[in-house]
């Protein structure tokens, strides 16, 4: 009996041993996250602070594309992504700090952002440096894609781009006197700033230039005001982001200059303006890159709109589409195999891929085929942004 009892117990464990090693094997095999390892992804940007309201609506975005990535809405992935958001308020001196932190971890895989010119310059080397991927669709300074790096892309337009569309709706829409070009003391605001002067002294409209003229944080804005007022220009042009100037134009207004045109880059077209500007910001004019995704009558673009609405409990906001086209993406990358580094960045580098807001092909120097760049023109009609059109069919 004992003898006999050691044997039926010997069988039991063997089999018990084949069935774990079989549903193991079915585990493994069955493409459920559970059995996927994550992966993350940083999104860099100003989460926080004065200019959060051009970064936070990208983030929502991506946010959404990987938890429905995650539920399988796109198909099988080999991994779980993680979306981390690293906050800088945008500031070039806090972006070194996440980058170091982003590019020392493994677990992260690539970088969405960051958001700003500023600290896509901080961060950049950093990351470079790491051979982790980073992918901005909002910094805009053309400098950007000199410094060399193999793992950048910029999927927007630059502001050689950008400054010759709102230098030209000044000088052949606005058709002003003259115009007054200042700027903050951002990278992004001064290297926009002087792309437009160039651009309207070429549509010989004269110029009165102050770059530089305004500090990052500045809440007075008199003696500005009083230099534009003298030059009696009726349009200025402001390079920089949207919390100087919302309050740079009700201070125009209330020194006499209601009739003159306040026109901006795609740092200025945020809620945050329209709001704070109040009735002052009327016909504020804003070129930007960034498209109406509400104007798209795409099956796809209608049910990102709706999917972002009930998650995030208001329409897309300035960026959403072109981050939802970035996480995409990565998305597509993942379910290509590209889990790691180096075969996201060659991914990236090779990708042919059409999204809501444009078709993605990258040059040698990562940024957008030219075919698939355009700039869009938009105005603050009634306390909103009401989109005018592609900035080459409005003349400019």
């Amino acid at each position: 009996m004992r003898l006999r009892s050691k044997h039926m117990t010997s069988r039991v464990l063997v089999v018990v041993a084949v069935l774990g090693v079989i549903a193991a094997g079915c585990s493994s095999s069955s493409g459920g996250s559970s059995a996927n390892k994550t992966v993350k992804i940083a999104y860099q940007g100003a989460l926080t602070g004065g200019a959060a309201t051009l970064v936070v609506p990208g983030f929502n975005a991506v946010k959404m594309v990987f938890d429905q990535a995650n539920a399988g809405k796109f198909g099988s992935l080999p991994v779980k992504i993680q979306v981390v958001g690293e906050d800088t308020q945008g500031s070039p001196t806090q972006a070194p700090t996440v980058a170091n932190k982003v590019a020392s971890d493994p677990s992260f895989v690539g970088v969405i952002g960051p958001a700003f010119s500023g600290e896509s310059l901080a961060a950049g080397p950093i990351y470079d440096g790491a051979g982790i991927p980073f992918v901005t669709g909002s910094a805009t300074r053309t400098a950007i894609d000199q410094q060399g790096w193999a793992h950048w892309f910029r999927a927007n337009a630059n502001d050689d781009e950008q400054g010759p569309a709102a230098g030209n709706y000044i000088g052949k829409v606005i058709k002003p006197n003259c115009a007054f070009v200042t700027s903050d003391d951002s990278a992004y605001g001064t290297a926009l700033a002087s792309t437009v002067q160039s651009v309207v002294s070429n549509d010989q409209v004269p110029v009165t230039a102050q770059i530089s003229a305004v500090a990052t944080g500045q809440t007075d804005f008199s003696a500005l005001v009083t230099k534009i007022q003298a030059s009696g220009c009726k349009a200025v042009f402001y390079g920089g982001y949207s919390p100087e100037a919302e309050l740079l134009r009700p201070q125009m207004t209330q020194a006499g200059l209601t009739d003159v045109v306040l026109v901006g880059g795609d740092g200025i077209k945020d809620t945050d303006y329209t709001e704070k500007a109040g009735s002052a910001g009327e016909g504020t004019i804003a070129a930007c890159p960034c498209v109406d995704i509400t104007k798209s009558t795409d099956a796809a673009a209608k049910t990102f709109i709706s999917d972002y609405t009930a998650k995030v409990g208001q329409a897309p906001g300035i960026y959403s589409a072109e981050y939802y086209d970035i996480a995409r993406m990565y998305v597509e990358g993942f379910k290509a195999g590209h889990t790691t580094r180096a075969s996201l960045t060659a991914f990236f580098a090779s990708i042919h891929y059409t999204g809501l807001t444009k078709s993605y092909t990258f040059l040698t120097n990562h940024e957008l085929n030219q075919a698939d760049v355009k700039i869009f023109i938009w105005k603050d009609v009634g306390g909103e942004w009401t989109f005018l059109g592609e900035s080459s069919e409005l003349g400019a």
